[in-house]
């Protein structure tokens, strides 16, 4: 049995390594352009950005710099993006969808995963089953920069989502409510409720984030 202190050591080892993982550059592999996608995915579609706008109740302007990848998007608004380009968000980070009963992502190869880091960006994270095609649920690791937190606005789709912190301590603003989680913590919701999630401190916060949509 590993000794508590040798478990702390490990963990402490794999927080680190993981953020670490997250800010660096993606050099062995093609990172995901999110922002190409959707803008490829309207073009082909003949909508205009201020169609795509009142389909989904977006500003043009932040449109626009999702396309151009000045912004990386919450994935609530990479869910009501999908749902107005008529596709599943799980398009938006993946060519090789495939039709197969289970997907596995190992951590070496996480560095194909993680989307790039927009510079006004508040999130980052790494989707954990983007080539499994057909599925109900999207998991990721996000990271939650204390960094324009405080520009953050409510996030409300469709569907419902889980919130498990890995690392630091995060705030959750559940309509009226909040909710301060630490390590462990976890936090279930309906993702139709406006809510908010951030960083609780002027450091990041490290979450597994769950969504589920039919």
């Amino acid at each position: 049995m590993i000794k508590i202190e040798k478990y702390n050591e490990y963990y402490e080892k794999y927080l680190t390594d993981l953020a670490d993982h997250m800010d660096k550059p993606q050099e062995q592999s093609e990172p995901i352009h999110v922002g190409e996608k959707i803008k490829h995915m309207r073009e082909t579609q003949g909508l205009s950005l201020a169609e795509l706008a009142q389909k989904t109740g977006f500003d043009v302007t932040m449109l626009e710099d999702i396309e151009l990848e000045k912004i990386t998007p919450p994935l609530g608004t990479m869910i009501r993006l999908s749902r107005a380009l008529n596709t599943v968000m799980s398009s938006l980070f993946s060519d090789k969808e495939e039709q197969k009963h289970y997907s596995v992502l190992r951590v070496n190869d996480q560095k194909s995963a993680p989307l790039p880091t927009g510079r006004a960006s508040y999130h980052s994270y790494i989707p954990l089953a983007a080539d499994l095609k057909d599925r109900h649920m999207d998991p990721f690791i996000v990271k939650l920069n204390p960094e324009k937190a405080k520009d953050v606005v409510p996030s409300v789709h469709e569907g419902e989502e889980l919130i498990y912190v890995i690392d630091g301590e995060v705030k959750i603003i559940v309509e009226d409510k909040v909710e301060i989680l630490g390590l462990g913590d976890a936090l279930y919701l309906k993702s139709t409720t406006p809510h908010i999630v951030i960083t609780n401190t002027d450091k990041p916060a490290l979450i597994l984030a769950i969504m589920y949509s039919e």
